[in-house]
């Protein structure tokens, strides 16, 4: 069997697939890309670690009316294009050495 052979043959058993959980062996643990909010202990036990846990900030929303939908009568707003010139000139540390 030549190398292009085994190439091909390769391709279409599907070695290309990614690897999951479920194609490794009793030991591979790849997880979904979630982040822990603790360790693991030796026993086999968990603990969970305060300053992991995320923390939302959500903004008091009472007395808000908000609307399911954006209608499409709305109005298209088109923000003017920003240059580099422009942020240039709006930094902090143009203005200091101007005002010194």
């Amino acid at each position: 069997m030549s190398i292009l052979q085994a190439v091909v043959r390769g391709f279409l058993r599907g070695a290309e697939r990614g690897m999951t959980s479920k194609r490794g062996n009793k030991n591979f643990y790849k997880g979904r890309g979630a982040k822990s909010s603790g360790t693991k202990t030796k026993r086999g036990g968990f603990v969970v670690q305060p300053h992991k846990i995320p923390e939302l900030m959500v903004p008091d929303l009472t007395d808000f009316e908000l609307k399911p939908y954006v209608s499409h009568k709305a109005l298209k707003i088109n923000p003017p294009i920003v240059t580099s010139e422009d942020l240039l000139t709006r930094l902090p540390i143009n203005q200091e050495k101007s005002t010194v």
